[in-house]
């Protein structure tokens, strides 16, 4: 039995959409790597196991205290977070910024939850204006800088990963994050 050319044009034109498709799919949307208040591109869910460790961290825990029945009922809501990758592709690390009162009175409360989804851990907290995820690296993993503003002074706190947790390494004359010629 012969397939008339026709059906043959159409089951090639077919498999041709659905590969088209696919390459489509798998061009990845390049990762954020600039973080501040509200500009979160593709925010994420925290799950239970690492909202509980953010919750055991300083000053989470202290101002999860203090809070009203009502702020503690859902403390998802206290938070925004976006899947990094500090160190190799296949490992999801999270940025997570404090929202509401898990904030600073003048900047915001940034969290680098490690190992996100099989053994999360904090292996840096720092509060600023804005937290960049660098390209230069630090015993495998991505350097983090944290900016802090006033009307008088601009403070950039560089952190290199030790191992274990980040460890600040100040650079108040590096131009990440500040410099006004970055796109």
């Amino acid at each position: 039995m012969k397939f008339p050319t026709t059906v043959f044009f159409v089951f090639a034109g077919l498999a041709g959409i659905s590969l088209i498709a696919r390459g489509q799919q798998a061009q990845s949307v390049p990762e954020q790597t600039l973080f501040s208040n509200g500009s979160f591109q593709h925010p994420v869910t925290l799950s239970p196991e690492v909202l509980k460790v953010i919750l055991a961290s300083h000053p989470a825990k202290e101002t999860f205290d203090i809070l009203n029945d009502s702020e503690k009922s859902n403390p998802s809501q206290l938070f925004q977070a976006a899947e990094v990758h500090l160190r190799r592709p296949d490992e999801v690390d999270l940025v997570v910024i404090g929202l509401g009162r898990m904030r600073g009175a003048e900047n915001s409360w940034f969290w680098i939850v490690g190992s996100a989804r099989k053994d999360p851990q904090v292996i840096l907290f720092g509060g600023g204006d804005s937290l960049e995820i660098l390209t230069s690296k630090t015993k495998g993993y991505r350097d983090i800088g944290i900016v802090w503003m006033s009307s008088l002074e601009t403070e950039t706190t560089v952190y290199n990963f030790d191992g274990n947790y980040y460890k600040t390494r100040k650079a108040d004359n590096l131009k990440i994050l500040t410099d006004p010629t970055r796109p």
